[in-house]
């Protein structure tokens, strides 16, 4: 019994490593087949449509011109304290300035200013603030202190001007103030008030406080209006750089200019600010003749100043002054807006916008061409169609085509939107493939 049932065990063994071994072979060569087919198959490669934007600009070096005339005195060094805030609008019936005659040297004089300056801007913010405040605002007051320091600590990390950023931490201990009053931890704002003027007064009294003031009409009696700004504004080069000589000069004439020093006002002259005529101004910018012969006249085009904020405007191209055949051009925009806290440095860095594209973006290896005309296949529900597109521009492997706005689409007289024949968001285009024809299906 024993002999036969381990025979009949063996058998079974037997039986079952042939079976094993016949599957391995089947599985073997499903294998192959799988592969070979595969290899024979067109390999596709696709990507989704999504929404682009491409922008070209170039960069180059600005020079600031306007129209503008320094303000000065004779005889005697005097301290300035100033009104107005720093390029305000000033009629002809406007004080500039309240003028204290000192005696202090040139070092003192200059730290004794920049003092008056700050000390009159820091009295503005702290008279804002209410001179009694009740409980009932206090949760009020540390949000608004709690935006201040947010807000102040954006404006510094990217690049404000110091005087914004010095308002700004100002503003905020003002506030912190007015909570430490009503908290019973200060007396507040007020007595900080009080320190500002008695300091300010202290100043004052070192240079003898004995003043005069200075109007528009001491500067120039034709002058109806304008813009004032302080003496720190002033670099020599207002009477160099004008802009209405930019109509007529020519490109030796501008070259000239740009390499000029700047001019000191001369002997026994003090200087108190200057006076812009009008709001308009140009930045000339120097460009290689073969980017400015591209630009075209009358066009506004975007100007960003990387130095002042990253500001940008919107200016018009004036002229351009040089050529390819004279090694160098410069292009003239103007403009007429007064951005707050702009300084007007003379020579800045900017970075000019000449054209930008919004559509959709697709690889540029789906382009193809079908009866005559650009587009791209698309794969939807295994099935192969061809979408004409309007080539807006291309860009490191990639282009951007036209894409409808919302109002397009639903403008029956659109002829350039058609969802059966036009690309639509987050289609699937097919980048890599063989043998595509419109109408192929592929499992």
């Amino acid at each position: 019994m024993r002999q036969r049932q381990r025979i009949k065990r063996q058998v079974w063994a037997r039986l079952a490593r042939s079976i094993g071994f016949r599957l391995l072979i089947v599985l073997m060569l499903l294998y192959a087949v799988y592969h070979g087919v595969a290899a024979l198959s067109p390999r596709l490669v696709t990507d989704v449509v999504v929404q682009g934007e491409q922008t070209t600009t170039v960069s180059g070096q600005a020079v600031i011109f306007r129209d503008e005339t320094v303000v000065t005195t004779a005889s005697g060094r005097y301290l300035c304290s100033y009104p107005l805030e720093n390029g305000a609008k000033v009629n002809a019936q406007s004080t500039l300035c309240q003028l204290y005659a000192t005696s202090l040297t040139d070092e003192e004089l200059r730290v004794a200013q920049s003092t008056l300056v700050a000390l009159d801007r820091q009295i503005a913010l702290a008279e804002r603030a209410p001179s009694h405040d009740s409980l009932s605002i206090l949760s009020e007051l540390r949000a608004q202190a709690r935006d201040q320091l947010i807000d102040n600590a954006k404006a510094a990390s990217s690049g404000a001007p110091m005087s914004a950023v010095s308002d700004g931490a100002f503003s905020l201990l003002v506030s912190l103030q007015r909570i430490d009053a009503l908290t019973g931890q200060t007396e507040g704002a007020q007595d900080v008030l009080a320190a500002l003027r008695g300091e300010r007064t202290r100043l004052l009294m070192s240079a003898g406080y004995a003043s005069r003031t200075l109007s528009v009409a001491d500067v120039d009696a034709k002058a109806a209006s304008g813009y004032f700004y302080y003496a720190d504004r002033v670099d020599g080069y207002e009477t160099l750089l004008e802009q209405s000589s930019l109509a007529t000069v020519t490109l030796a004439e501008l070259d000239a200019l740009l390499a000029s020093e700047p001019l000191s006002p001369g002997y026994g002259v003090s200087v108190v600010g200057k006076l812009a005529s009008s709001a308009r101004w140009s930045a000339v910018v120097s460009l290689d003749p073969s980017l400015a012969k591209d630009l075209k006249l009358g066009r506004a085009y975007e100007v960003c100043f990387p130095d002042e904020y990253g500001q940008t405007f919107s200016m018009t191209l004036c002229r351009v002054i040089g050529s390819v055949a004279d090694g160098h051009a410069y292009a003239v925009f103007e403009c007429s807006e007064l951005p707050q806290d702009f300084s007007f440095t003379r020579f800045s860095q900017v970075s000019i916008m000449l054209s930008s594209a919004q559509g959709y973006r697709v690889p540029e290896a789906a382009l193809c061409e079908w009866n005559g005309q650009t587009g791209v296949y698309i794969l939807k529900g295994g099935r192969v169609s061809f979408r004409a597109v309007e080539l807006l521009c291309r860009d490191e492997g990639f282009a951007i085509v036209y894409a409808p706005s919302a109002e397009q689409r639903r403008d029956e007289q659109d002829t350039r939107y058609h969802a059966d024949r036009y690309l639509v968001l987050q289609d699937v285009v097919i980048v890599e493939g063989k043998d595509l024809y419109d109408g192929k299906y592929i499992n």
